[in-house]
């Protein structure tokens, strides 16, 4: 009698969202910790087309979704705006 091991469903990894001008970091490959600009997205195949500075000329290097990180940055916030 073969025996069924208790399987829980294993979630989806979370999508990464892009958007064109976003700053990135790639993570993986010859360009690895290089940081550039989205200048495309195609999201059936999940690539990123970033603009990298490579001997001060942008360059654009395609890779996956995977292989990149967003970069956030903190905004200062606006002055407050109540009277003193």
């Amino acid at each position: 009698m073969i025996k069924l091991q208790d399987c829980t469903p294993m979630k989806p990894p979370a999508r990464k969202i892009y958007r064109l001008g976003d700053r990135v970091r790639i993570l993986a490959g010859p360009f690895a910790a290089f940081t550039g600009k989205v200048e495309g997205i195609n999201q059936s195949k999940t690539l990123l087309k970033v603009s990298v500075e490579i001997f001060g000329r942008p360059t654009p290097v395609k890779i996956l979704f995977s292989e990149a990180e967003k970069l956030e940055f903190d905004r200062p916030l606006p002055p407050s705006s109540t009277p003193n």
